[in-house]
């Protein structure tokens, strides 16, 4: 009777390797759940930030619009137009990076005007600058701050291929803001027109 109890008190090798099986199973599918989470965290954040980074381009580009039409106003009867780049040059193709971080000055009259420039190549990745007074909140720009992936480039046409046939095309522009970035080796981008 000893022997036979003892023998019973045990496990088999089978009995062993089915719970191991079980086991297993139970944590490598939590684990697994896991880590597809974070990975899909991740490519949400960056696609949010990238879809921001490219909204920022187009606004900077507008802002650079409203500054050539109140420099137009300001500058009495010499012209100054809507559609050139900071530097004085009409634009009709042009691709850049832009940021709100690399200003320069227009003469408009009696007055002056801060503008972005539209000096930066495309292919220079943004840089973060952490503010320290605010944690987890900075800018994103070209002129400091530590690297990022995401690289912005901005196209601008005018006038455009395919004007709105309601407009004058000389009085149209199209604005296209890209922004690339690689995703765990995987390029990625956002554009908004």
């Amino acid at each position: 009777r000893t022997a036979r109890a003892s023998a019973r008190a045990g496990f088999t090798l089978l009995e062993t390797v089915i719970a191991l099986t079980v086991i297993l199973a139970a944590v490598v599918g939590p684990v697994s759940l896991i880590t597809r989470g974070l990975f899909s965290f991740s490519f949400s954040k960056n696609k949010v930030i990238a879809a921001n980074l490219a909204q920022e381009g187009l606004e900077i580009i507008r802002l650079i619009r409203e500054n050539n039409i109140a420099c137009d106003s300001l500058n009495g009867p010499a012209v100054w137009e809507w559609n050139r780049d900071p530097d004085g040059v009409p634009i009709h193709r042009l691709r850049v990076g832009v940021d709100m971080q690399s200003r320069t000055a227009i003469s408009c009259g009696n007055a002056t005007i801060a503008t972005p420039r539209l000096s930066i190549s495309c292919s220079s990745p943004l840089l973060f600058e952490a503010d320290p007074f605010l944690p987890n909140t900075g800018t994103y720009g070209y002129a400091s701050g530590q690297a990022t992936i995401f690289s912005r480039c901005v196209e601008m046409t005018s006038p455009p291929d395919r004007p709105d046939p309601d407009i004058p095309a000389a009085d149209q522009m199209d604005v296209a803001s890209t922004v690339t970035w690689d995703d765990h080796g995987n390029s990625r981008s956002m554009k908004l027109q």
